[in-house]
């Protein structure tokens, strides 16, 4: 079917343990050697383990072909026998004649060991392969051991070579088969394949088909390790099943969504490469990502709930501290009123008497309540529970006096304060635009051109200034912006400006009519259009670009 679509011989990827396919790595190549060596002139039992599929048949397959001429072999593949039936199977491979009816275990032996002696006598060695020897139980075992003790000064005459999973292992480290164990001269255990191996076997596979292109892509090949642990058997069964599904579909290369499905196909759903997402790693990680936000998140909250704690505990401290300056004042009065008010320009004489002689009456009910509070301080013990104007007698008797007055004296210096409260700020306000500057006696000159300067400076720093002026002064142009906020801002060209004071102007850039407001690119936002330059944002940093400008 597919073999003449790729241009192949034959099918590359047969399960069957064919020695002309057999990828020899480096672990496969040391195994041989192992088995080699086992089957020096010492003899004795030689042990190949290993997961399933990883070649171990087709490895005893290879060292079978390499045996030397005057080397008779045999290979049992079904292990799952009794010691006497495991006997008659190897006289059968020795083509060793017995009687098949009534033979004893006793008979088998001796005509095993006739066979032995004969071979050694010919200058042939024996060599018996048991394959799948996790299943061999240990009193056959055992019956192998018996076997093995025949024997020359130099050499043995029976050479076994067992070949199994890591069971096998864990089967000859019982107690009754230590003496087996201690005669195993030479152990290897074959590992699979890895990543950059699984590429060399798909490759060598084609090439013995005679293809020599790579029909497996990168990505596929990464999928078939992903899903096949390197083992070369489960390999086999996913790249048939990919070649084929590319057949079915046209494609002159595997890739990987063809590695999928074929895993799907052949080896099922526990096979299946799972998506990045659904690796346990990632699911831990985002795990562990979510805690560290809440984490964060919790912390953030308690800083911040502190903050508006130590606010609310600064706005009732300044609360409580402006209550009792409010009490104070209730109970101090002024220290310092000015006598007099002189005239300035725009406010007329009248109002200038009318600000003196309220301040006379200030200043006088002044004088007369902090007399008052001087007498009530000196018999801070008498507790009065009304508010009264006391005097001091010659023998410091405090004698109360009609309440009437002081009441009176109370109501004068409250209508007092509110004529200053209506008539100062009307004064201020006059004169704190017109100062007059005359020249008095004993003043220089320089001293007196000095003074109008700084009052002509005062006078300008209070005007109102050009709002957008000061607003946009500390702009800069993109060119002068940190580096990480100009490689940020993506490639734009203004094609036109179109400015207009009531901000409905426009401007085209990179082909499109942008407003205030539009985000032109990423992050990167147009706040406003003023003449002959705009005003650009990017993650909370404002810049300026000029018109009909391009930025690379």
């Amino acid at each position: 079917m597919y073999t003449s679509y790729f241009g192949l011989e034959e099918k590359p990827f047969s399960i069957a343990p064919n020695p002309d396919y057999l990828f020899m790595s480096d672990r496969h190549r040391e195994a041989l050697n192992h088995l080699t060596y086992g089957l020096g002139d010492t003899g004795g039992f030689v042990l190949l383990t290993g997961e399933v599929g990883t070649g171990k048949t087709t490895l005893s397959r290879r060292l079978m072909e390499n045996l030397p001429e005057n080397t008779q072999a045999a290979f049992i593949l079904n292990p799952t026998l009794s010691s006497q039936e495991l006997l008659a199977t190897l006289c059968d491979e020795l083509k060793i004649r017995y009687r098949k009816t009534g033979a004893t275990l006793k008979t088998l032996t001796d005509k095993i060991q006739q066979k032995l002696l004969k071979n050694h006598s010919d200058d042939i060695n024996t060599l018996l392969i048991i394959d799948e020897a996790q299943h061999l139980q240990p009193e056959v075992l055992e019956q192998l051991r018996l076997l093995t003790n025949l024997e020359t000064n130099t050499k043995k005459l029976l050479q076994v070579i067992l070949i199994g999973q890591p069971e096998l292992q864990q089967l000859l480290q019982r107690r009754d088969l230590r003496q087996l164990a201690q005669r195993i001269t030479a152990r290897y255990h074959l590992l699979p394949l890895n990543k950059q191996e699984v590429a060399q076997y798909l490759k060598h596979r084609l090439s013995v088909a005679k293809c020599f292109r790579n029909i497996f892509d990168k990505s596929a090949v990464n999928a078939i390790h992903k899903t096949c642990k390197g083992i070369p058997r489960l390999m086999n069964l996913l790249a048939e099943r990919s070649l084929m599904n590319a057949y079915n579909s046209n494609n002159a290369v595997v890739n990987r969504k063809i590695v999928l499905q074929a895993a799907h196909d052949a080896l099922g759903d526990e096979f299946q490469v799972n998506p990045w997402w659904r690796n346990s790693w990632i699911k831990a990680g985002g795990l562990m990502g979510a805690l560290c936000l809440v984490l964060v998140a919790g912390v953030w909250w308690g800083a911040y709930q502190s903050r508006d704690i130590g606010q609310y505990t600064q706005v009732t401290d300044a609360t409580k501290s402006q209550a009792d300056t409010i009490v104070e004042q209730k109970q101090l009065t002024h220290q310092e009123i000015p006598a007099t008010v002189s005239s300035a320009d725009g406010v007329s004489g009248e109002s200038s008497n009318a600000i003196n002689s309220t301040t006379n009456q200030l200043s006088s009910v002044v004088d007369k309540n902090n007399t008052q509070s001087k007498q009530n301080k000196v018999n801070p013990g008498n507790s009065v529970t009304e508010t009264t104007h006391v005097k001091t007698s010659s023998d410091n008797t405090v004698i109360a006096d009609d309440k009437n007055e002081f009441i009176a004296s109370e109501k004068k210096l409250a209508d007092s304060q509110t004529t200053m409260q209506k008539i100062v700020p009307a004064v201020k306000k006059a004169t704190s635009n017109n100062f007059v500057v005359k020249a008095e006696e004993g003043v220089s000159d320089a001293l007196l051109a000095s003074f109008k300067s700084a009052i002509e400076q005062t006078q300008q720093s209070n005007e109102p200034r050009d709002n957008f002026a000061v607003e946009n002064s500390e702009l800069i142009p993109l060119t002068q912006m940190p580096t990480w906020v100009q490689d940020g801002v993506p490639s734009l060209a203004f094609e036109m400006h179109i400015y207009a004071s009531d901000g409905q102007g426009w401007v085209r850039v990179n082909g499109r009519d942008r407003y205030e407001g539009d985000y032109i690119g990423r992050e990167l936002l147009l706040s406003e259009i003023l003449p002959q330059q705009v005003v650009l944002s990017f993650r909370g940093e404002k810049f300026t670009m000029a018109a009909l400008s391009s930025w690379n």
